[in-house]
């Protein structure tokens, strides 16, 4: 399946979204989808959010909690949810503050779910 049929689908799910992004573990973007505009501040997203990973993964492994499933970065105007996948790739769903998190996070797992089993 097509990742960018998969985010395509995320911005169509959630409507309050701006952008998804599909990253590999060296934070370079495979596949993104924006609503409006260039893409590069997405991907430039990406590309910070896979240094973002890494830290916590680190920090995961020295205070023993196991592996970092996902997490939320919240900004006052956009909030950024990021979903960790099989070996260091990760899938990003960036929508407007005031969207739904529990709808936003529930339909980027499920696409997770989905990426997860193409890369594997």
């Amino acid at each position: 399946m097509p990742f960018n049929y998969l985010l395509t689908n995320l911005l169509v799910d959630v409507p309050q979204a701006v952008g998804a992004i599909f990253v590999d573990p060296e934070g370079e973007a495979v596949e993104w989808v924006a609503r409006h505009g260039d893409p590069f501040d997405l991907k430039v997203e990406g590309a910070y959010h896979s240094i973002f990973m890494r830290q916590l993964e680190n920090v995961a492994t020295s205070v023993k909690v196991g592996a970092i499933d996902s997490f939320v970065l919240e900004g006052s105007r956009m909030v950024t949810l990021t979903q960790a996948l099989p070996d260091g790739y990760y899938v990003m769903l960036v929508v407007d503050r005031n969207g739904s998190r529990a709808q936003a996070l529930h339909r980027l797992r499920r696409a997770a779910q989905v990426i997860a089993q193409e890369i594997t």
